[in-house]
């Protein structure tokens, strides 16, 4: 399907072309599928001369935003002189890159040893794999409702309500804010009855993000991990997300009070460059020898580069202190949002991101849309709706109160235009 839009004769070319040249199935659906010049910071200029600001940090992956200056420097610092690819190569970089991200990670002592990878789908099948491995008897694995780990092989397997795998078992997530913990215990301990010895994993997000954007209460975590611990069952956590102050704190597993015996970062963590990072437990994630977790493009000079300059980053511009800030300012302008329009069914979320759900798909789609629009000149960048009619708030962490306001007020004189 070829998206045009009025007034935009270089976009709408270069969306022609893309047209014949990539299947569709490249991209998720986005109404707009704008065509980008340039970035920097929270800005994208569009070809046409548009000036957006980005509510999407490229899907939760540029927190420090684009072309951060003393991001972009210590990045090509670190890399200078060396391969860009270094398999089956050791750089001083791979371990200094290694070493750092175990010591942010000192809240859980379980991070005792990482595995890496080149994408957040590719990083939940090696922390499966390591479980599976170590515990090559117990084929069940159990899976949160409505996660989403990946597209790929495991990760697939276990995302979703169902799965073609007969050995995924699903249990519920708390959706609707009222829930009974006893619910929740009764699943798991139906599970432990009637798959003793015999599990190898549960695996959840600290919130379900493609769902929706649905943030359980504090309880639901510890449950899930005492139930684990009881039953020695390793408790992966998937913080492909939500990882590095999205949720208000370095980690989410600090958010939630957890400590899982495998986390699995991504996105946020290299601030652009394809970068994932398993880190648990030395004998789940020594359990995969010489070769079974080797690929191509794992800890890439450029990906060690990049998440060292991200933490640089993070340390002196102290930007979870900002997050900290921010979210408060963020939260206020959703809920004055919500207020003013009646077709916000609800808000959902926390720290610096949240769901906006509308009162139908159609109602999103305009949203999207009129968002971008704006006034002609200036509007702000959405991603599609996530499960059909909520759209993504997750601005990058660096937004500033002004930049905040302004696309706010893009966004209420964009959404006064459609019919309530």
């Amino acid at each position: 399907m070829n998206i045009t839009h009025d007034h935009e004769p270089k976009a709408n070319r270069i969306r022609k072309k893309m047209a014949k040249l990539v299947g569709h199935g490249q991209n998720t659906y986005t109404p707009t599928q704008v065509v980008v010049e340039k970035a920097k910071g929270c800005t994208l200029w569009t070809v046409d001369g548009k000036k957006l600001v980005d509510f999407t940090s490229g899907v939760l992956v540029q927190n420090l935003g684009y072309l951060h200056p003393t991001y972009e420097k210590y990045w090509a610092d670190y890399r200078k002189g060396l391969p860009r690819n270094a398999y089956n190569m050791v750089t001083e970089l791979f371990t200094e890159a290694s070493e750092r991200l175990l010591k942010t990670m000192k809240k859980n002592p379980k991070a005792q040893k990482l595995l890496w990878a080149a994408s957040g789908s590719e990083a939940i099948q090696k922390a499966m794999w390591t479980t599976l491995h170590r515990y090559p008897d117990r084929p069940i694995m159990v899976a949160t409702r409505y996660g989403f780990h990946g597209k790929k092989g495991l990760a697939d397997d276990v995302s979703g309500e169902s799965s073609k795998n007969p050995n995924v078992k699903f249990i519920s997530f708390p959706m609707s804010g009222d829930e009974d913990p006893a619910f929740f215990q009764k699943e798991l301990d139906a599970l432990s009855k009637a798959y003793p010895g015999q599990i190898a994993l549960l695996i959840t997000e600290p919130y379900l993000g493609a769902k929706g954007s649905y943030h359980p209460p504090a309880w639901y975590h510890a449950l899930l991990q005492e139930w684990c611990n009881k039953n020695d069952i390793p408790f992966i956590f998937d913080e492909v997300q939500s990882c590095f102050g999205r949720t208000g704190n370095m980690y989410a597993f600090e958010t939630y009070g957890v400590q899982p015996d495998l986390v699995v970062l991504g996105k946020g963590l290299a601030n652009g460059e394809p970068a994932a990072v398993v880190a648990g437990r030395t004998d789940l994630i020594e359990a995969l020898d010489y070769g079974e977790a080797s690929d191509t493009y794992s800890a890439s000079t450029s990906a060690c580069a990049a998440v060292c300059a991200t933490l640089d980053v993070f340390k002196e511009e102290k930007i979870v202190s900002q997050v900290r800030k921010t979210m408060v300012l963020l939260e206020k302008k959703l809920e004055a949002l919500q207020e003013r329009f009646p077709f916000i069914q609800a808000v959902r979320g926390e720290g610096m991101v949240y769901g906006i759900e509308m009162d139908s798909a159609e109602r999103a789609n305009r949203c999207v849309l009129a968002a971008y629009h704006g006034t002609g000149k200036e509007g702000v960048h959405f991603l599609g709706p996530l499960a059909q009619k909520v759209l993504r708030i997750s601005p990058p962490l660096i937004i500033t109160e002004k930049e905040l306001n302004h696309g706010f007020s893009l966004i209420e004189k964009a959404w006064a235009k459609i019919a309530l």
